[in-house]
């Protein structure tokens, strides 16, 4: 499983081959754009917001805590095949899977995946911000604080198991599809 943090180049689908590294985004994105080059269209990428915890995201705590927070808003990337969800991110699996937290889900399209999910989850993380009187850029700027945190402490891990015990090909499966 290739480590995870961002790369260089979240337009280029191709990245993560070059940076070796991913997020759930890219390394979803490149799955996606394979399965669909190769016939699978089948293979839907998916773009989830879940609300992120030191529960279903092990390592996030310390920064939600200093801020007084007990979960932020994540989009998050996976892949979705006859409604069964599929993470390759590589993160250490929390004590109750993100999908448990999971308040939208939606099927895009791995050529226009960068600009949409960075509008989709600005949006969202704005809406919900607001809702609780707190400042955007002061939410965005802690979840921004969170990735950071996971991308220098998480250790190359297997595939996430996010919402159940089947495994398949390597990759955990997760819970059916609303």
């Amino acid at each position: 499983m290739m480590p995870y943090g961002r790369v260089r180049d979240p337009q280029d689908v191709l990245t993560i081959l070059q940076d070796q590294k991913g997020t759930c985004s890219a390394k979803h994105r490149f799955l996606a754009a394979l399965a669909h080059e190769c016939g699978h269209t089948e293979v839907l990428l998916m773009l989830g917001l879940y609300e992120m915890s030191d529960q279903n995201t092990p390592g996030v705590g310390p920064v939600l805590q200093a801020e007084c927070l007990t979960a932020v808003p994540e989009a998050h990337c996976y892949l979705m095949r006859e409604g069964q969800r599929y993470d390759f991110t590589g993160l250490p699996a929390g004590t109750v899977s993100p999908f448990a937290s999971l308040v939208e889900e939606r099927a895009i399209s791995p050529s226009d995946h960068p600009s949409e999910k960075a509008k989709y989850h600005r949006t969202a993380l704005a809406s919900w911000a607001q809702a609780r009187g707190i400042d955007a850029e002061r939410a965005w700027a802690v979840r921004e604080k969170c990735i950071e945190l996971l991308a220098i402490t998480t250790p190359h891990a297997d595939a996430r198991d996010v919402s159940g015990p089947a495994s398949v090909s390597g990759a955990r499966a997760g819970g059916r599809g609303r």
